[in-house]
This record gives C-alpha cells, structure tokens and sequence, in this order.
C-alpha cells in the first residue's frame, strides 16, 4: 500500500477582498484538486491561514480539504520575509510537502515544498511593477527558488525565463497552465447580458478591455488607438475598461478625461464587477482588446473566446502560446497596428466568424482538471 500524499497549502492568497488572477489560479486549480480528490483517500490536503480569517476559507466549500490556522497575519508574515526572520514553517505544521501559490515561500527543516512563480515581470520588466513590491518579489523569490523542491509555473515563455535568470535545470520547473471553467465562462444569452449591462450602468456595443489599469497592460496605447478610429466607429462602439486600479495610472487617466470631454466613448463601471458577471460582460463585447507589453499567461483572451467574443492580443512574451491561431496579433508598441486590427475585425464578418469558432477549439484546450492532476503528479515526485 502506498504511502499517503499530504500537502499543506499555504492559503493567504485566497482571503483578500477582491482576488486578482493569482487569486483565480490558486481557488480554481485547488477546486480541481478538490475534485480529483474525491476519490483518492492516499491524498490528504490542508489549507493554512491566519486564524482570524479560516472562516473566508471554509466559505469557499472545499469538500475534501483539511483547515490549519497559521500564527501568522499577512502583514506580519511579509515583514518577516524583508526581515529574513522567518521560522521554519513545518515546525508549526509538521513533515508533509508544502505548497505556496504566490511567488515566495518559508524556510522548511524536514520538509519538501512546491512553490508557484507566475512570470519574472519583476526581473525582466521591473518598470511595470510598484517599486517596493519589484524590491521584495527580487529579494524574495530568489530565495524560494533555492529552497523549493520543485517550481510551478504557467507558460513555456515564463519556464525559459525562470530556468535561464536562476541557472536552474528544466526537469524542476514544471508547467501547470491556468484552465477555462466553461461550466460558468460561456456565452450568456443577449437578454440575461443586458440585465447585467444595466445594473453597471453600461449601455450600447462595445470594445472590451479586462484587467488592472497599470502601464504593463498598456493601456494608453489601446486608448490612443481608440482615438484614431473613425468617429462612426467611435459612435457605434465604446470602449469598455473592466479593472481595479493598478499603480503609475495617472497618465492613463489623464487620457480617459480628456478623450471624454473630446466626446470619445469610453465606459467603466460604475462599480466593481462580481466575478459571476465576468462572463455576462464579456458576451456583451463586440470584441475584445488585450494589447499587454508583457504577459506570465493572459487568461482573459481566453476568457473572452470562451465567450464567442473574437479576440486581438499582442505578439509577445506568453500570449501567442495561450491563444494560439484564434486571435489577430498586434505589436504592443504600435498604436496603428491596434487601430487598424480594430478596425478590419469589425468591419469583417467572416474574419470575426473565424476568430470565434477558433476561439472555442482553444479554449477546449485548457482545463483545469487535467492541470490539477499535473499538479498531483509533481506532488508525487517529491515522494520518491
């Protein structure tokens, strides 16, 4: 009989108020563990977190999972990482393999750990990224690749680039890609869409934009485009920006007023998008625009195909492989080449039919349960 598998899961990432996506990783790839778990008594997994929030976590219905409360607040727990005084985490928890989802990890003495690192955005790009936060993730996740047993990440792209900045060996940086759940990422219907659409208080077509406003996503050169479309153009479809607000968004915002008082169309809503009305809005998108300079994966193209929505992204870093043949490409860097992309989707039928039908093949290619068994597969390895 096999020895039993038991994984301790670092689960602070799950407790902040809105998630970001490194948030709808971890939920949605620890929900597809809980499935494939049902059946599996060889697997026990515990979810860790201060004590004061394990009521967030049981909320989130986890079936097969275990609950340990950690002596550690969120804040507390960072000032120990910059501190370089954090204790060894398995003396608290015991021997088991540890998993931390969100980039950094804690000292181990008898334990093996797996630890996600999305992309090296903070290495590579460090101009996108707040300077304290590039500061700590640098300092930090250096020190969880060395001591991690194994490192997940979601790309190809961001593979190389880990496997190359840390001198590391392939074998131990595996991928684990983001999935579609198309059970709730599907084409809603054109009445339950408007019922969205109005309780954000967002009328008419649309060109559509999901993510954070931060100069990463390179969002002044999609509004720049949006300015050099035809005015009838203009007039017919509005540009739709869904996000929270990043940092360094000043200059973005800037342009958003001034392209509204120059009576350009541009639309946010009113308040902060449900997660559960992703999908209404993104169905409501006569298209959408994802022009990012940099990329770990790029999940809401994909969303976007699984909502029958043709889709245009930028020709860099991930998002090729994520997409595949099912979307135009622009360079980030040209704002014509956004604007002419825009223009000739919508104004070609045939292409936006094409783009579709090969949006769904590629959705069709990313699922979150065959991720969580390559995740189950790595957490075996680590047995032997």
């Amino acid at each position: 009989m096999s020895k039993k598998l038991n994984i301790f899961v670092d689960a602070e990432v799950l407790i902040v108020p809105h998630f970001s996506g490194i948030g709808h990783y971890t939920l949605d790839l620890l929900y597809a563990l809980d499935r494939l778990i049902d059946n599996r008594p060889d697997v026990q997994v515990t979810l860790g977190v201060y004590f004061k929030r394990i009521g967030r976590i049981k909320s989130l219905g986890f079936r097969n999972f275990k609950y340990k409360r950690s002596p550690f607040p969120l804040r507390v727990s960072n000032a120990l990482k910059i501190r370089n005084l954090q204790p060894f985490y398995d003396l608290f928890f015991g021997k088991q393999i540890y998993f931390f989802p969100n980039y950094t990890s804690w000292p181990l003495l008898f334990s093996k750990s797996v630890s996600v690192i999305y992309d090296l955005s903070f290495e590579y790009y460090p101009q996108y990224v707040e300077p304290r936060n590039q500061k700590f993730l640098s300092e930090n996740v250096k020190k969880s690749v060395a001591r991690s047993s194994a490192i997940i990440t979601i790309s190809t792209n961001s593979q190389m680039e880990i496997v190359d900045f840390y001198k590391l060996n392939k074998k131990d940086v595996h991928i684990v890609y983001p999935g579609i759940d198309q059970s709730s990422m599907f084409r809603w219907p054109i009445v339950e869409v408007a019922k969205v659409k109005a309780r954000y208080g967002i009328y008419g077509d649309y060109i559509l934009f999901v993510g954070n406003i931060e100069p990463r996503k390179n969002l002044k050169n999609l509004l720049l485009a949006y300015e050099m479309l035809d005015e009838s153009l203009r007039k017919k479809y509005s540009l739709l920006l869904i996000g929270a607000r990043g940092w360094l968004d000043n200059e973005i915002f800037e342009i958003i007023e001034r392209l509204r008082l120059e009576n350009n169309h541009i639309q946010q809503p009113n308040e902060y998008v449900d997660d559960k009305d992703r999908a209404a809005l993104y169905s409501g998108a006569s298209l959408f625009v994802y022009p990012s300079e940099y990329e770990g994966f790029g999940i809401p193209p994909l969303e976007a195909m699984a909502c029958g929505v043709p889709t245009i992204v930028s020709n860099n870093s991930s998002l090729p492989e994520a997409v595949g043949n099912a979307a135009k490409f622009i360079s980030a860097d040209s704002i014509t080449q956004i604007t002419n992309a825009i223009k000739e989707v919508l104004n070609n039928k045939e292409e936006q039919k094409h783009l579709v039908e090969n949006g769904f093949k590629q959705v069709d290619k990313f699922s979150w349960d065959v991720e969580a068994n390559k995740l189950i597969e790595v957490f075996k390895s680590l047995k032997k």
